[in-house]
């Protein structure tokens, strides 16, 4: 049998078993798992009840932007195929169904990459509807230019205003939504006060941008260019690489071709070899 449970603390080793084989062993989520737990959002297990191990898992938030947002969904391997999924979904998103009607969130959204079939395919059995869509980057260590050190960088903290951030051309350009480590909202005040508190804004060689590390390293470059990405990622790899730090992550919109080829002519690979594959989904009243 299958009990629904709220996650504990001790429930680590299970949830590390669960993730071992995702993403080739990177994903993030023990990482964070500890800090998940003492969210005060929704953090459910699936338990086999003939084994006492916790064999799924699924997480309901309220964002800073009042939206409900679904995620770390996640079913040990062993189980797939038994519905374990569909009972973790249908569990936290009635809670979010409950608090959308009561007026308590805007919406429900959820992140996800295109590899995550199973998840898409349920969620749009749900009725969500892709709201926006972009290409995750990254490049390799090995793919630093020779020339460059960590001495060609000046790095410092950013402290702009609300008002100064909403009018970068980024936030226009995409409905005023931030994605940021598989997390897709509004940029509120409220997420504003957090990420500046949290000392996301950064300034590297003069360009502004958002560094956030969720079990991996995610960055913003807020220009919106391939000089200002370059050089955040650059700037980040060659930092990661002296302190044994994986490469990041960030993100572009996929209609500007030429920007797309540089990047292509340029070292970086993409995380589902060019295609669209960075994906936000939304369901509204």
């Amino acid at each position: 049998m299958i009990q629904i449970r709220k996650l504990e603390h001790k429930d680590i080793d299970d949830i590390i078993s669960i993730c071992s084989g995702l993403w080739d062993g990177t994903d993030y989520l023990p990482s964070i798992f500890h800090e998940w737990v003492e969210d005060e959002g929704l953090f459910i297990g699936a338990v086999d009840s003939s084994t006492g191990k916790v064999i799924g898992l699924d997480k309901y938030t309220i964002l800073p932007d009042n939206s409900g947002w679904l995620e770390g969904l996640r079913v040990h391997k062993d189980y797939r195929g038994q519905g374990i999924s569909k009972k973790l979904a249908e569990y936290t998103l009635n809670a979010a169904k409950k608090d959308l009607s009561d007026g308590k969130i805007i919406n429900i959204g959820f992140g996800t990459h295109i590899t995550s079939i199973e998840s898409i395919n349920l969620m749009k059995k749900y009725n969500f509807n892709l709201k926006q869509q972009y290409l995750l980057l990254t490049k390799e260590h090995t793919h630093i230019p020779a020339n460059l050190s960590l001495e060609d960088f000046q790095s410092v903290p950013w402290h702009p205003t609300f008002e100064e951030l909403l009018n970068f051309q980024y936030f226009n350009k995409r409905a005023n939504i931030i994605p940021l480590t598989f997390i897709f909202q509004q940029i509120t005040e409220k997420l504003y006060k957090k990420l500046l508190d949290e000392g996301c804004f950064i300034t590297i060689n003069g360009h502004n941008g958002i560094y956030k590390f969720k079990g991996e390293p995610h960055f913003i470059a807020l220009e919106d260019s391939f000089e200002s990405i370059d050089t955040f990622m650059n700037y980040i790899l060659l930092y990661n690489k002296d302190n044994g730090m994986p490469q990041p992550l960030t993100s572009i919109m996929a209609d500007d071709e030429n920007l797309i080829n540089k990047f292509k002519s340029n070292n970086y690979s993409a995380l589902a070899d060019w295609e669209i594959d960075y994906l936000y989904f939304c369901n509204e009243k």
